[in-house]
C-alpha cells in the first residue's frame, strides 16, 4: 500500500466532469488527485500567486491605499489615504 499524506475524500461526480478534470490535469502535467487538491486549496484559501512568484511582503505589512480606490474597495485594515501636499481628499 502507498504511503499517503492526507485523508481520502470520496465524491460521486458525473463522468464528464471527471474527464474534464483529468484532461485539465494532464495539460498541467499533474495527476487528477493533484489537480483536485489544487482546486480545493484555491476554493478554501483563495487564489495564490502564479507559479514561480515570491511574496516579498512580510506578515506585518499593512496594504497601502491609493487615492483612486473607491471607498467600497478600501479595506478596514488599510492605511488611511494621505493627500499630496496642497491637495485635499
Amino acid at each position: 500500500m502507498a504511503n499517503r499524506k492526507g485523508v481520502f475524500i470520496g465524491a460521486y461526480v458525473p463522468n464528464e466532469l471527471k474527464e474534464s478534470l483529468r484532461r485539465r490535469a494532464a495539460l498541467e502535467h499533474r495527476t487528477l488527485s493533484q489537480e483536485i487538491t489544487r482546486i480545493l486549496v484555491e476554493a478554501v484559501h483563495g487564489k495564490g500567486l502564479p507559479a514561480g512568484s515570491v511574496d516579498r511582503r512580510g506578515n506585518a505589512v499593512v496594504p497601502r491605499r491609493r487615492a483612486t480606490d473607491p471607498p467600497i474597495r478600501r479595506r478596514a485594515e488599510d492605511l488611511p489615504y494621505i493627500a499630496p501636499e496642497g491637495k485635499k481628499k
